[in-house]
């Protein structure tokens, strides 16, 4: 990770938790707690995104640590305990069972505007930098400009861009485009899909149909698919994570537009509710701008 992402991640994550933390900190040294103070920081926390039933078990847990504290008991490293055991180690990594020359696909789904794209070229210039030989599939058959859009970000991340007639079937285009890659002897396929709302009947018949023209295609530990998912969304942002999760076997989740106003509880409530691991974060426009989610790394900025 290069270490102007690195230290922008970081400045991020100190503006959106320095409340809480000083909250925290005051609350620690207090001799007595008023139960209206628990409620205020339970209501801090599901400000920032943690979701309800995470923010109760802290409150209670951090409220059991202060009654039976000693002088050696740290809340920070019983914070950094809490939130770092969500995660696993490694998690981060995609396709973990595969062998490195085999065909491998990303299967990218999402809602209009959250950077789906974007976010595919960003991967396929990752990936070329790991030395894969990438192709760029466009499941999205129907608006013009989306095929347009993603061959300009092949162009930019140097690899392969393969599109199907205007109009077509979209599972249709994935499969010729992965046989293309075969082909090619290409070593992994990025599949940017459509958008539309998460509701929409259509959007999520086409996604569950590529779906499954992927996994006929690709034995399992080869297929990864990874929900889009903007980080300001809030709490409509689980409810795409439901509904999409009802045809598509996700595997886990890109945050993008991660900057100063992004809350860093949303990674939390999506490991604990869905289980499903966090593998990125677009922080910025830029083709370098996607970063490894790293969980001890981010717990212990947000702790420290």
């Amino acid at each position: 990770m290069e270490k102007g992402l690195w230290k922008r991640w970081l400045q991020g994550i100190g503006r959106i938790t320095g409340e809480v933390k000083e909250r925290l900190k005051e609350l620690w040294s207090q001799k007595s707690v008023r139960p209206e103070e628990w409620e205020e920081l339970e209501e801090m926390l599901i400000g920032a995104d943690i979701g309800p039933a995470l923010a109760a078990e802290i409150v209670e847990e951090f409220r059991r640590l202060k009654e039976r504290s000693r002088e050696d008991t740290s809340w920070e490293e019983w914070l950094y305990g809490k939130l770092v055991a969500f995660f696993e180690e490694g998690e981060h990594l995609l396709f973990p069972r595969a062998r490195p020359e085999t065909l491998k696909a990303v299967f990218l789904v999402g809602i209009n505007g959250v950077g789906k794209t974007t976010t595919a070229g960003k991967l396929a210039y990752l990936a070329r930098g790991k030395g894969e030989r990438v192709v760029l599939i466009s499941a999205d058959t129907f608006r013009a400009a989306a095929n347009e859009q993603l061959e300009i970000w092949a162009r930019r991340a140097g690899c392969r861009f393969f599109r199907g007639a205007q109009g077509a079937d979209p599972a249709a285009v994935v499969y010729d485009g992965l046989q293309s890659a075969l082909k090619e002897q290409e070593t992994l396929a990025i599949v940017d899909t459509a958008g539309r709302s998460h509701v929409n009947r259509n959007l999520l018949a086409e996604l569950e149909k590529v779906s499954r023209v992927i996994r006929r295609f690709l034995p399992e530990e080869q297929v990864e698919h990874l929900l889009v998912l903007d980080a300001l969304a809030g709490q409509n942002a689980f409810a795409q994570v439901e509904s999409i999760a009802r045809v598509v076997p996700l595997t886990g989740i890109i945050l993008t537009k991660w900057d100063s106003q992004a809350k860093g509880g949303i990674l939390f409530r999506v490991r604990k509710e869905f289980g499903l691991p966090v593998k990125y974060l677009g922080v910025g426009e830029g083709l370098e701008d996607l970063i490894p989610f790293e969980a001890r790394e981010f717990v212990r900025a947000i702790v420290s």
